[in-house]
Protein backbone atom coordinates (compact mmCIF):
# COMPACT_ATOMS: atom_id res chain seq x y z
CA UNK A 1 0.00 0.00 0.00
CA UNK A 2 1.12 3.78 -1.29
CA UNK A 3 2.25 6.02 2.14
CA UNK A 4 -0.77 8.43 0.45
CA UNK A 5 -3.39 5.58 0.69
CA UNK A 6 -2.06 4.51 4.25
CA UNK A 7 -2.27 8.15 5.47
CA UNK A 8 -6.03 8.18 3.66
CA UNK A 9 -6.94 4.85 5.23
CA UNK A 10 -5.79 6.27 8.64
CA UNK A 11 -7.81 9.82 7.85
CA UNK A 12 -11.24 7.23 7.68
CA UNK A 13 -10.64 5.28 10.58
CA UNK A 14 -9.99 8.57 12.97
CA UNK A 15 -12.97 10.48 11.52
CA UNK A 16 -15.71 7.09 11.84
CA UNK A 17 -14.30 6.84 15.42
CA UNK A 18 -17.55 6.93 17.74
CA UNK A 19 -16.51 9.98 19.28
CA UNK A 20 -15.12 11.95 16.51
CA UNK A 21 -17.88 10.56 13.87
CA UNK A 22 -20.31 11.81 16.82
CA UNK A 23 -19.19 15.45 16.96
CA UNK A 24 -19.71 15.91 13.38
CA UNK A 25 -23.14 14.55 13.05
CA UNK A 26 -23.55 16.86 15.62
CA UNK A 27 -22.05 19.89 14.31
CA UNK A 28 -23.58 18.91 10.81
CA UNK A 29 -26.86 19.51 12.39
CA UNK A 30 -26.31 22.32 14.04
CA UNK A 31 -25.47 23.56 10.38
CA UNK A 32 -29.62 24.97 9.79
CA UNK A 33 -29.17 27.29 12.74
CA UNK A 34 -25.82 29.08 11.46
CA UNK A 35 -27.54 29.74 8.13
CA UNK A 36 -29.97 31.39 9.53
CA UNK A 37 -27.84 33.45 11.93
CA UNK A 38 -25.88 34.22 8.75
CA UNK A 39 -28.57 35.77 6.77
CA UNK A 40 -29.68 37.27 9.82
CA UNK A 41 -26.11 39.08 10.12
CA UNK A 42 -25.64 39.78 6.69
CA UNK A 43 -28.89 41.13 6.34
CA UNK A 44 -28.01 43.91 8.87
CA UNK A 45 -24.72 44.90 8.33
CA UNK A 46 -24.27 44.22 4.54
CA UNK A 47 -21.22 46.29 3.73
CA UNK A 48 -22.58 49.10 1.84
CA UNK A 49 -23.60 52.20 3.79
CA UNK A 50 -25.63 53.79 1.40
CA UNK A 51 -28.12 50.67 2.13
CA UNK A 52 -27.84 50.91 5.80
CA UNK A 53 -29.32 54.45 5.33
CA UNK A 54 -31.62 53.61 3.45
CA UNK A 55 -33.23 51.43 5.39
CA UNK A 56 -32.49 53.33 8.32
CA UNK A 57 -34.56 56.68 6.57
CA UNK A 58 -37.45 54.57 4.95
CA UNK A 59 -38.58 53.44 8.18
CA UNK A 60 -38.25 56.33 9.88
CA UNK A 61 -35.51 54.91 12.83
CA UNK A 62 -33.61 57.54 14.08
CA UNK A 63 -30.46 54.94 14.45
CA UNK A 64 -29.68 52.00 12.39
CA UNK A 65 -28.77 49.92 15.38
CA UNK A 66 -32.23 49.64 15.96
CA UNK A 67 -33.36 47.88 13.30
CA UNK A 68 -30.05 46.37 13.15
CA UNK A 69 -30.17 45.04 17.09
CA UNK A 70 -34.17 43.76 15.67
CA UNK A 71 -32.77 41.59 12.91
CA UNK A 72 -29.93 40.17 14.90
CA UNK A 73 -32.01 39.03 17.65
CA UNK A 74 -32.58 36.23 15.18
CA UNK A 75 -29.13 34.71 16.33
CA UNK A 76 -30.60 34.60 19.56
CA UNK A 77 -32.52 31.74 18.48
CA UNK A 78 -29.44 30.22 16.12
CA UNK A 79 -25.74 30.97 16.29
CA UNK A 80 -26.12 32.55 20.03
CA UNK A 81 -27.39 29.13 21.26
CA UNK A 82 -24.72 27.36 19.39
CA UNK A 83 -23.24 25.65 22.68
CA UNK A 84 -26.59 24.51 23.81
CA UNK A 85 -27.78 23.41 20.00
CA UNK A 86 -24.47 21.07 19.76
CA UNK A 87 -24.43 20.03 23.17
CA UNK A 88 -27.84 18.11 22.20
CA UNK A 89 -26.98 16.84 19.12
CA UNK A 90 -23.77 15.36 20.42
CA UNK A 91 -24.85 13.27 23.03
CA UNK A 92 -27.76 12.32 21.39
CA UNK A 93 -25.32 11.08 18.15
CA UNK A 94 -23.39 9.51 20.55
CA UNK A 95 -25.96 7.50 21.82
CA UNK A 96 -26.97 6.50 19.03
CA UNK A 97 -23.66 4.89 18.28
CA UNK A 98 -23.89 2.47 20.76
CA UNK A 99 -27.46 1.23 19.43
CA UNK A 100 -29.40 0.69 22.06
CA UNK A 101 -27.79 0.30 25.46
CA UNK A 102 -28.71 3.91 26.57
CA UNK A 103 -31.62 5.73 25.41
CA UNK A 104 -30.36 9.01 22.79
CA UNK A 105 -33.21 11.40 24.38
CA UNK A 106 -32.24 10.56 28.24
CA UNK A 107 -28.69 10.88 27.38
CA UNK A 108 -29.07 14.19 25.38
CA UNK A 109 -31.02 15.81 28.40
CA UNK A 110 -29.12 14.72 31.21
CA UNK A 111 -25.87 15.91 28.94
CA UNK A 112 -28.33 19.19 28.68
CA UNK A 113 -28.26 19.42 32.60
CA UNK A 114 -25.05 19.16 33.48
CA UNK A 115 -24.16 21.78 30.86
CA UNK A 116 -26.73 23.95 32.69
CA UNK A 117 -25.16 22.92 36.08
CA UNK A 118 -21.98 23.78 35.24
CA UNK A 119 -22.88 27.26 33.64
CA UNK A 120 -23.54 30.30 36.19
CA UNK A 121 -26.34 32.38 36.06
CA UNK A 122 -26.84 36.23 36.76
CA UNK A 123 -29.85 37.37 38.57
CA UNK A 124 -30.67 41.32 37.30
CA UNK A 125 -32.89 41.66 40.79
CA UNK A 126 -34.64 44.97 39.28
CA UNK A 127 -36.21 42.93 36.39
CA UNK A 128 -36.27 40.04 37.89
CA UNK A 129 -34.36 37.85 34.62
CA UNK A 130 -32.02 35.38 35.01
CA UNK A 131 -28.82 35.96 32.29
CA UNK A 132 -26.11 34.13 31.31
CA UNK A 133 -23.08 34.32 28.73
CA UNK A 134 -22.64 30.83 27.85
CA UNK A 135 -24.54 29.54 25.43
CA UNK A 136 -22.97 30.92 22.36
CA UNK A 137 -19.88 28.78 20.67
CA UNK A 138 -17.27 30.64 22.96
CA UNK A 139 -18.61 28.52 25.14
CA UNK A 140 -18.67 25.29 22.84
CA UNK A 141 -15.63 22.97 24.16
CA UNK A 142 -17.79 23.21 27.00
CA UNK A 143 -20.46 21.54 25.24
CA UNK A 144 -18.75 19.09 23.51
CA UNK A 145 -16.85 17.99 26.82
CA UNK A 146 -20.32 17.52 28.47
CA UNK A 147 -21.59 16.38 25.63
CA UNK A 148 -18.86 13.07 25.42
CA UNK A 149 -18.83 12.40 29.05
CA UNK A 150 -22.04 12.33 30.04
CA UNK A 151 -23.56 9.41 27.64
CA UNK A 152 -20.55 8.00 28.51
CA UNK A 153 -20.96 7.98 32.53
CA UNK A 154 -24.37 7.50 31.67
CA UNK A 155 -23.76 4.34 29.71
CA UNK A 156 -21.42 2.78 32.28
CA UNK A 157 -23.48 3.30 34.91
CA UNK A 158 -26.95 1.97 33.54
CA UNK A 159 -24.67 -1.12 32.36
CA UNK A 160 -23.92 -1.68 36.56
CA UNK A 161 -27.37 -3.72 37.29
CA UNK A 162 -26.52 -3.52 40.71
CA UNK A 163 -27.14 0.20 41.32
CA UNK A 164 -30.28 0.67 39.15
CA UNK A 165 -33.96 0.51 40.74
CA UNK A 166 -35.99 -2.79 39.66
CA UNK A 167 -39.47 -2.69 39.72
CA UNK A 168 -42.30 -5.39 39.21
CA UNK A 169 -42.55 -6.38 35.51
CA UNK A 170 -46.57 -5.20 36.31
CA UNK A 171 -45.03 -1.27 35.97
CA UNK A 172 -45.25 0.25 32.82
CA UNK A 173 -41.90 0.00 30.83
CA UNK A 174 -41.82 3.92 30.55
CA UNK A 175 -42.55 4.38 34.61
CA UNK A 176 -39.80 1.05 34.90
CA UNK A 177 -37.05 3.10 32.36
CA UNK A 178 -38.02 6.50 34.06
CA UNK A 179 -36.93 4.53 37.66
CA UNK A 180 -34.16 2.79 36.25
CA UNK A 181 -32.04 5.95 35.55
CA UNK A 182 -32.71 7.27 38.58
CA UNK A 183 -29.72 6.61 40.32
CA UNK A 184 -27.57 6.84 37.52
CA UNK A 185 -28.94 10.43 36.91
CA UNK A 186 -28.06 11.56 40.78
CA UNK A 187 -24.52 10.04 40.93
CA UNK A 188 -23.17 11.88 37.80
CA UNK A 189 -25.27 15.30 38.80
CA UNK A 190 -23.42 14.73 42.32
CA UNK A 191 -19.81 14.17 40.50
CA UNK A 192 -20.52 17.45 38.25
CA UNK A 193 -22.01 19.39 40.97
CA UNK A 194 -18.16 18.85 43.13
CA UNK A 195 -16.59 19.87 39.75
CA UNK A 196 -18.44 22.89 39.42
CA UNK A 197 -17.71 23.73 43.27
CA UNK A 198 -14.03 22.54 42.92
CA UNK A 199 -13.69 24.91 40.42
CA UNK A 200 -15.93 27.34 41.92
CA UNK A 201 -13.27 28.17 44.92
CA UNK A 202 -10.09 28.40 42.71
CA UNK A 203 -9.78 32.01 40.40
CA UNK A 204 -11.18 30.93 37.45
CA UNK A 205 -14.77 30.73 39.00
CA UNK A 206 -16.63 28.40 36.54
CA UNK A 207 -15.17 26.12 33.92
CA UNK A 208 -16.37 28.34 31.22
CA UNK A 209 -13.50 30.97 32.55
CA UNK A 210 -11.45 28.30 33.31
CA UNK A 211 -11.18 26.12 29.81
CA UNK A 212 -10.65 29.80 27.86
CA UNK A 213 -8.03 31.05 30.04
CA UNK A 214 -6.29 27.94 29.73
CA UNK A 215 -6.65 27.53 25.93
CA UNK A 216 -5.73 31.74 25.60
CA UNK A 217 -3.26 32.45 28.89
CA UNK A 218 -0.13 31.27 26.64
CA UNK A 219 -1.22 33.47 24.14
CA UNK A 220 -0.66 36.49 26.59
CA UNK A 221 2.76 36.44 26.05
CA UNK A 222 3.15 36.47 22.21
CA UNK A 223 4.59 39.89 20.91
CA UNK A 224 4.22 41.83 18.07
CA UNK A 225 6.53 39.98 15.64
CA UNK A 226 5.17 38.23 12.92
CA UNK A 227 6.15 34.77 13.95
CA UNK A 228 4.13 35.44 17.33
CA UNK A 229 1.26 36.79 14.77
CA UNK A 230 1.60 33.37 12.69
CA UNK A 231 1.69 31.37 16.01
CA UNK A 232 -1.32 32.84 16.97
CA UNK A 233 -3.09 32.48 13.68
CA UNK A 234 -1.99 28.31 13.81
CA UNK A 235 -3.96 28.06 17.34
CA UNK A 236 -6.79 29.94 16.17
CA UNK A 237 -7.11 27.45 13.40
CA UNK A 238 -6.81 24.85 15.34
CA UNK A 239 -9.60 26.16 17.70
CA UNK A 240 -11.58 26.14 14.89
CA UNK A 241 -10.88 22.59 13.69
CA UNK A 242 -12.07 21.85 17.16
CA UNK A 243 -15.41 23.70 16.94
CA UNK A 244 -14.03 26.73 19.24
CA UNK A 245 -14.38 30.19 17.88
CA UNK A 246 -10.63 30.81 17.33
CA UNK A 247 -11.39 34.57 16.71
CA UNK A 248 -12.97 35.77 19.71
CA UNK A 249 -10.79 33.88 21.62
CA UNK A 250 -7.26 34.99 20.53
CA UNK A 251 -7.73 37.37 17.89
CA UNK A 252 -10.94 39.11 19.16
CA UNK A 253 -9.63 38.20 22.58
CA UNK A 254 -6.14 38.14 24.29
CA UNK A 255 -4.43 39.85 21.38
CA UNK A 256 -7.40 42.69 20.43
CA UNK A 257 -6.44 45.45 23.02
CA UNK A 258 -2.70 44.81 21.23
CA UNK A 259 -4.00 44.63 17.76
CA UNK A 260 -6.61 47.71 18.47
CA UNK A 261 -3.95 49.83 19.36
CA UNK A 262 -1.45 49.29 16.30
CA UNK A 263 -4.22 50.00 13.90
CA UNK A 264 -5.53 52.99 15.61
CA UNK A 265 -1.55 54.08 15.34
CA UNK A 266 -1.62 53.77 11.53
CA UNK A 267 -5.28 55.82 11.35
CA UNK A 268 -3.74 58.78 13.55
CA UNK A 269 -0.40 58.29 11.12
CA UNK A 270 -2.74 58.22 7.81
CA UNK A 271 -4.86 61.20 9.26
CA UNK A 272 -1.71 62.94 9.57
CA UNK A 273 -0.35 62.42 6.00
CA UNK A 274 2.61 60.31 7.80
CA UNK A 275 4.04 56.99 6.63
CA UNK A 276 2.11 53.77 8.61
CA UNK A 277 4.39 52.67 11.40
CA UNK A 278 2.80 49.10 11.57
CA UNK A 279 1.64 46.21 9.32
CA UNK A 280 0.04 44.10 11.91
CA UNK A 281 -2.77 45.15 12.60
CA UNK A 282 -6.63 44.30 13.56
CA UNK A 283 -7.36 44.43 10.26
CA UNK A 284 -5.01 41.98 9.02
CA UNK A 285 -6.65 38.85 9.52
CA UNK A 286 -9.76 39.87 7.69
CA UNK A 287 -7.09 41.31 5.24
CA UNK A 288 -5.29 37.99 5.06
CA UNK A 289 -7.77 35.06 5.71
CA UNK A 290 -11.31 33.88 4.29
CA UNK A 291 -9.67 30.42 3.64
CA UNK A 292 -13.20 28.90 4.30
CA UNK A 293 -14.60 30.96 1.60
CA UNK A 294 -11.83 29.19 -0.71
CA UNK A 295 -12.16 26.10 0.76
CA UNK A 296 -16.08 26.42 -0.14
CA UNK A 297 -14.86 27.15 -3.64
CA UNK A 298 -12.36 24.22 -4.26
CA UNK A 299 -15.12 21.88 -3.23
CA UNK A 300 -17.90 23.89 -6.10
CA UNK A 301 -15.02 23.04 -8.52
CA UNK A 302 -14.49 19.73 -7.88
CA UNK A 303 -16.55 17.59 -5.89
CA UNK A 304 -18.33 15.24 -7.41
CA UNK A 305 -20.25 13.48 -4.25
CA UNK A 306 -23.94 14.29 -3.53
CA UNK A 307 -23.83 15.86 -0.32
CA UNK A 308 -21.04 18.37 -0.72
CA UNK A 309 -21.88 20.75 -3.72
CA UNK A 310 -25.54 21.67 -2.47
CA UNK A 311 -23.87 22.35 1.17
CA UNK A 312 -21.54 24.46 -0.65
CA UNK A 313 -24.07 26.77 -2.85
CA UNK A 314 -26.00 27.63 0.37
CA UNK A 315 -22.72 28.44 1.94
CA UNK A 316 -21.04 30.56 -0.48
CA UNK A 317 -23.11 33.60 -0.25
CA UNK A 318 -22.53 33.80 3.80
CA UNK A 319 -18.81 32.88 2.46
CA UNK A 320 -18.44 35.94 0.15
CA UNK A 321 -19.25 38.07 3.00
CA UNK A 322 -16.52 36.37 5.32
CA UNK A 323 -19.57 34.20 7.15
CA UNK A 324 -18.02 30.26 7.26
CA UNK A 325 -20.01 28.90 10.45
CA UNK A 326 -22.28 26.72 7.61
CA UNK A 327 -19.05 25.55 6.12
CA UNK A 328 -16.92 25.40 9.51
CA UNK A 329 -20.16 23.12 10.71
CA UNK A 330 -21.86 21.60 7.72
CA UNK A 331 -19.17 20.40 5.51
CA UNK A 332 -17.47 20.01 8.09
CA UNK A 333 -14.11 21.51 8.21
CA UNK A 334 -13.85 20.99 11.98
CA UNK A 335 -13.07 17.48 13.09
CA UNK A 336 -11.84 17.20 9.44
CA UNK A 337 -8.43 16.28 9.01
CA UNK A 338 -8.92 16.26 4.90
CA UNK A 339 -9.45 20.37 5.55
CA UNK A 340 -6.27 20.81 8.92
CA UNK A 341 -3.33 21.97 6.54
CA UNK A 342 -5.80 24.07 4.05
CA UNK A 343 -7.81 25.51 7.27
CA UNK A 344 -4.58 25.85 10.05
CA UNK A 345 -1.49 25.95 7.38
CA UNK A 346 -2.65 27.71 4.59
CA UNK A 347 -3.67 31.04 6.25
CA UNK A 348 -0.20 31.35 8.13
CA UNK A 349 1.52 30.73 4.34
CA UNK A 350 -0.50 33.86 3.68
CA UNK A 351 -0.03 36.05 6.44
CA UNK A 352 3.38 35.21 6.23
CA UNK A 353 3.30 36.67 2.59
CA UNK A 354 1.42 39.31 3.19
CA UNK A 355 4.03 40.36 5.97
CA UNK A 356 6.83 40.45 3.50
CA UNK A 357 5.23 42.13 0.47
CA UNK A 358 3.98 44.68 2.53
CA UNK A 359 7.54 45.08 4.52
CA UNK A 360 9.18 45.57 0.96
CA UNK A 361 6.43 48.50 -0.02
CA UNK A 362 5.11 45.60 -3.11
CA UNK A 363 1.51 45.86 -1.49
CA UNK A 364 0.27 48.85 0.74
CA UNK A 365 -0.40 48.67 4.25
CA UNK A 366 -3.74 49.10 6.47
CA UNK A 367 -4.71 51.96 7.11
CA UNK A 368 -6.36 50.94 10.45
CA UNK A 369 -9.80 52.86 9.46
CA UNK A 370 -12.09 49.35 10.27
CA UNK A 371 -13.50 48.41 6.89
CA UNK A 372 -17.04 46.51 8.10
CA UNK A 373 -15.21 42.53 7.91
CA UNK A 374 -18.39 41.33 5.69
CA UNK A 375 -17.01 43.51 3.03
CA UNK A 376 -16.07 40.93 0.23
CA UNK A 377 -12.43 40.60 -0.59
CA UNK A 378 -11.33 42.61 -3.12
CA UNK A 379 -12.74 45.32 -1.99
CA UNK A 380 -12.09 44.94 1.61
CA UNK A 381 -8.47 45.08 0.39
CA UNK A 382 -9.08 47.90 -1.61
CA UNK A 383 -10.58 50.09 1.18
CA UNK A 384 -8.93 49.41 4.22
CA UNK A 385 -5.73 50.02 2.10
CA UNK A 386 -6.89 54.09 1.69
CA UNK A 387 -7.98 52.97 -1.95
CA UNK A 388 -4.86 51.29 -3.10
CA UNK A 389 -5.13 49.04 -5.83
CA UNK A 390 -2.53 46.70 -4.96
CA UNK A 391 -4.65 45.93 -2.01
CA UNK A 392 -7.55 45.04 -4.37
CA UNK A 393 -5.09 42.49 -6.24
CA UNK A 394 -3.02 41.38 -3.81
CA UNK A 395 -6.11 40.25 -1.85
CA UNK A 396 -7.01 38.22 -5.31
CA UNK A 397 -3.91 37.11 -5.61
CA UNK A 398 -4.41 35.13 -2.41
CA UNK A 399 -7.51 34.03 -3.72
CA UNK A 400 -6.08 32.35 -6.45
CA UNK A 401 -3.33 31.07 -4.42
CA UNK A 402 -5.56 29.50 -1.97
CA UNK A 403 -7.59 27.93 -3.99
CA UNK A 404 -4.88 26.23 -5.76
CA UNK A 405 -3.70 24.74 -2.57
CA UNK A 406 -6.89 23.52 -1.37
CA UNK A 407 -7.74 21.41 -4.40
CA UNK A 408 -5.54 18.10 -3.83
CA UNK A 409 -7.06 18.48 -0.67
CA UNK A 410 -10.21 18.42 -1.67
CA UNK A 411 -9.70 16.00 -4.12
CA UNK A 412 -8.89 13.38 -1.51
CA UNK A 413 -11.87 14.72 0.69
CA UNK A 414 -14.35 14.14 -2.18
CA UNK A 415 -12.71 10.45 -2.65
CA UNK A 416 -13.23 9.43 0.92
CA UNK A 417 -17.30 10.94 0.17
CA UNK A 418 -17.82 8.97 -3.31
CA UNK A 419 -16.34 6.00 -1.02
CA UNK A 420 -19.27 6.38 1.73
CA UNK A 421 -22.11 6.92 -1.12
CA UNK A 422 -20.40 3.87 -2.96
CA UNK A 423 -20.94 1.55 0.40
CA UNK A 424 -24.30 3.24 1.36
CA UNK A 425 -25.20 2.14 -2.19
Amino acid sequence: MKFKDKVLDFVEKITEQKHINAIKKGMMAYVPFTIIGAIALLIAYFPYQGYIDFITNIFGFKDASVWQNAITSIMNGSMNLGAIISTLFISYHLCKEYKGEIDPMYGSVLSLCMYFLLTPWDVLNEKNVVMTNYFGTGSLIVGIIVALIVPELYRWLMGKNKIKIKLPPQVPSMVADSFSSLIPMTIISILFLIIKLVIGVTSYGNIHIFINTVIGQPLAALSGSVWGYILALFITGVLWMLGIHGSSIVMGGVLAPFLIMMSDQNRLAAQAGNALPNILTNEFQTFTGGIGLYICIACLIICKNKQTKPLCKMALVPAIFGIHEPLVFGLPIMYNLYFFIPYVVFPMIGAGLTYFVQSIGLVARLNGTGVPWTTPAGIYGFLATGGHISGFIWQLVLAALYIALCIPFVKAFDKSKLKEENVEL
